[in-house]
């Protein structure tokens, strides 16, 4: 059955859609231009019409997941920082929950070197700490966080944090590290940093 005709970033949108099915389901390896282009009506030339090389859409791709985490750094808009960080990284838990979730992250980390994609990964990682060390300082400035801490430290145990649920969904060891676990070592850093 043949998809409608779309245009411009419409188009771009449902190729990058369909780029990160297939690196979830069969890797960065597994998502051919063929193969692309076929998730989305196209032939392989005529991805050129919307982007430059392969490369490019999975630049594309990976930049629409880091866009979709920090959306989660803007899911909570409570005053208190240290209370945002709270619902930010609930809401993480909530979203390593829905299948699927980090698989294209591992899998962009774990291609190949000649993809080009651990180092514009690494960058987009750097932002989103910084992005939640951000939030510590805000936290500092508001006195509900200890004007002591590292904000870049704690942003990375934070970021860890995520990681390790993430990774522990990946390897179906979910009962073993799960939500509860999660909490408990949520509330050991968030107890760490908050003002007396």
């Amino acid at each position: 059955m043949s998809r409608p005709y779309l245009r411009g970033e419409e188009r771009k949108r449902q190729i990058v859609e369909a780029t990160l099915r297939l690196i979830s389901r069969d890797g960065v390896k597994g998502a051919t231009l063929n193969r692309i282009a076929a998730e989305v009506d196209l032939t392989p030339p005529a991805l050129y019409g919307h982007y430059g090389s392969r490369r490019d859409i999975l630049l594309d791709a990976m930049r629409a997941e880091f866009e979709m985490i920090l959306d989660l750094h803007h899911s909570s808009t409570n005053p208190n920082a240290l209370e945002r960080l709270r619902e930010i990284s609930l809401n993480h838990t909530k979203m390593t929950e829905e299948e699927g979730f980090a698989r294209a992250f591992v899998e962009f980390i774990a291609a190949s070197p000649d993809e080009g994609l651990r180092e514009a990964f690494g960058a987009t990682q750097l932002m989103l700490v910084e992005d939640l060390a951000d939030i510590i300082r805000d936290g500092q400035q508001q006195g509900t966080i200890r004007e002591d801490v590292d904000a870049a430290q704690i942003a990375w145990m934070l970021a860890c944090r995520a990681w390790t649920e993430d990774i522990a969904s990946l390897m179906g060891i979910a009962e073993h590290w799960n939500r509860g676990r999660s909490r408990v070592m949520l509330d050991h850093i968030l107890d760490f940093i908050a003002a007396k």
